[in-house]
């Protein structure tokens, strides 16, 4: 399975930063998801930037050469958008991770993608995989669906329009780092996790 890293959003909860490569403990957020994809068992790896990112783009050329990382520019006009201007790169299912996560570990890529494969060998109508954790795990969640927040990471299949889905529920806490405050909390998370 490929993975769509989406790393061309405006960042305007943040302030209209580029969120990507906004320093985390000596990192950018983007190496939080980019280094536990290159050690997965992911195969190529795309990651789809725009005029919203330009400093992305380049920070991925520079710090990632001769790595399996392919980029796509997309318009910026919003992650739909975005993420449907990259369907064509895609032959097959693939993983889509926003690029903003941290707590992504490749055993919980693996995990992921396994899973995938192990439901739709058990029912091929499913066509894409929702990744979601427990409310009560998710400190001061934006989006809540029946108890579950959506962690930032699916399983779409390239083609537009309605797909049958599954949801798999996770027990580690994937974090999105989306506000200012999001940063802190994920400042305290890494260092009490010795990240």
């Amino acid at each position: 399975m490929d993975a769509l890293v989406m790393a061309g959003g405006k960042g305007t909860r943040m302030g209209c930063v580029e969120k990507p490569i906004i320093k985390l403990n000596n990192k950018c957020l983007i190496d939080y998801v980019l280094h536990p994809l290159l050690n997965s068992k992911v195969n190529n790896i795309f990651v789809a930037v725009s005029p919203n990112t330009p400093k992305t783009k380049d920070y991925i050329s520079k710090n990632y050469v001769n790595k399996n990382i392919k980029i796509i520019e997309t318009s910026g006009r919003d992650y739909i958008e975005d993420l449907n201007e990259c369907i064509d790169y895609f032959s097959e299912p693939f993983l889509v991770v926003s690029s903003d996560l941290i707590n992504l570990t490749s055993k919980i890529i693996n995990s992921i993608v396994d899973y995938f494969y192990c439901i739709k060998a058990k029912n091929p109508e499913i066509e894409a995989l929702t990744v979601m954790i427990p409310k009560e795990k998710y400190p001061n969640p934006s989006i809540e669906f029946n108890g579950l927040v959506p962690v930032g990471i699916n399983v779409l299949s390239p083609k537009h329009g309605y797909q049958k889905e599954k949801i798999m529920i996770i027990e580690e806490l994937i974090f999105n780092v989306n506000t200012k405050d999001d940063l802190k909390f994920a400042e305290t998370l890494l260092k009490n996790k010795k990240i």
